[in-house]
């Protein structure tokens, strides 16, 4: 028993010595260097740049990325509005922001030579300068100006809410994250499969889970920037100002995310658990129910389908051919007499009439004696 118990003793003090050194010597971000070598200046800006002033922000780029510049302007000035909402002030008075036309101008245009070529954009916060090109040496994608300039610029903000002092790498990859909303649809696909399959990091874990090429496909970065989101929630966003200048005059940030949430940081993650637990274990139960009502539909459809092949194959019944009724020919009709013509009719009453007439007016001749001479008959007068 004394040896189970001293095991459990060294296994709790080697979690809180990895806690406490997650927490105690924060790394910076691998695209926020903080430079401080003060032989290091910002170069001037290479010749033919073009300018452009934006409520306080200079932009500085190769004529090239003219338009896609004052495409990206507004994404910018809302993710400004939206930080300085959560982190309690007004951030980014004045900032440059200079844009090149290929990866390679890159180290031509900040105080370092030496940069990742797998940040899409580089913060140098002392220096309050933000650097980036339209190509991207990680991908044939050009660089969208309107997530990689807000997650570069969420680094400076934090740093000015802090006046630089450390804080987790986490929080730094996490609150860039979710205001630049990169990413969004693969955070959201990691953090429900590892709430599914409950294999979710712990906070003290975060710190060494994020990789310094490309870590928004991670678990650890998906996880960094939905407790940024919890953190700086409204229910507890003046808990996260409050630890915010807590560590700005010099406490060490565990003690003060502790002391401005008035609980322990077991405390705190186990709430971020439950939250996290809530927003993306509905899920598979809101999908299952769409499923059964998909497949219902499905079903029903498949039945009307098949009844209508069905109806479609069955022959119709026969129908026996009625007798053909045969009528008699009707008799012929008796033609009647053909009347007799009228002219002739005319011309029988017109002769009568005429025979009767004439009777009446000439008397019916005499006989006048003959007598015959020489062989001759001669009528006497």
């Amino acid at each position: 028993m004394r040896a189970w118990s001293s095991a459990l003793a060294l296994v709790s003090v080697a979690s809180w010595l990895v806690a406490a050194n997650a927490f105690a010597a924060p790394s910076r971000p691998h695209d926020a260097p903080v430079v401080t070598d003060p032989r290091a200046d910002v170069p001037a800006r290479p010749t033919g740049y073009l300018e452009l002033q934006e409520a306080g922000l200079t932009f500085a780029y190769h004529p090239s990325a003219h338009e896609r510049v004052r495409a990206a302007i507004p994404a910018v000035l809302r993710a400004r509005k939206n930080m300085s909402e959560l982190l309690g002030h007004e951030v980014l008075g004045a900032v440059e922001i200079r844009v090149a036309a290929v990866p390679e101008e890159v180290r031509s245009l900040g105080p370092l030579e030496d940069v990742p070529g797998y940040a899409p954009a580089l913060a140098f916060s002392k220096q309050r300068l933000v650097v980036t090109s339209l190509g991207s040496h990680r991908s044939l994608e050009p660089t969208d100006l309107g997530v990689a300039l807000p997650h570069a610029l969420a680094h400076v903000a934090l740093d000015e809410a802090l006046d630089h002092k450390p804080a987790p790498l986490w929080l730094h990859e996490g609150f860039a994250a979710h205001v630049a909303g990169e990413a969004s649809a693969i955070r959201a696909q990691s953090l429900l499969l590892a709430t599914l399959q409950r294999r979710l990091h712990g906070i003290a874990a975060l710190e060494g889970g994020l990789p310094a090429d490309a870590p928004e496909t991670s678990l650890a970065y998906a996880q960094a920037a939905d407790l940024a989101r919890f953190l700086t929630d409204k229910p507890r966003r003046a808990a996260f100002v409050s630890t915010l200048e807590r560590a700005r005059s010099g406490e060490p940030f565990e003690q003060a995310l502790a002391a401005a949430h008035e609980a322990p940081i077991a405390q705190i993650e186990l709430a971020w658990r439950e939250d996290l637990a809530r927003r993306y274990g509905f899920l598979p139960v809101f999908l299952a129910g769409i499923g059964v009502w998909a497949l219902s539909v499905l079903v029903l459809f498949v039945q009307r389908v098949l009844e209508r092949r069905r109806a479609a194959a069955t022959p119709a019944p026969r129908k026996e051919p009625r007798p053909l009724a045969i009528e008699p020919a009707p008799l012929p009709r008796p033609r009647p007499a053909p009347a007799p013509l009228l002219i002739e009719r005319i011309d029988s009453i017109d002769a009568e009439r005429e025979r009767v007439d004439i009777g009446k007016t000439f008397p019916p001749e005499a006989e006048v004696p003959k007598v015959e001479h020489d062989g001759d008959w001669h009528t006497l007068h």
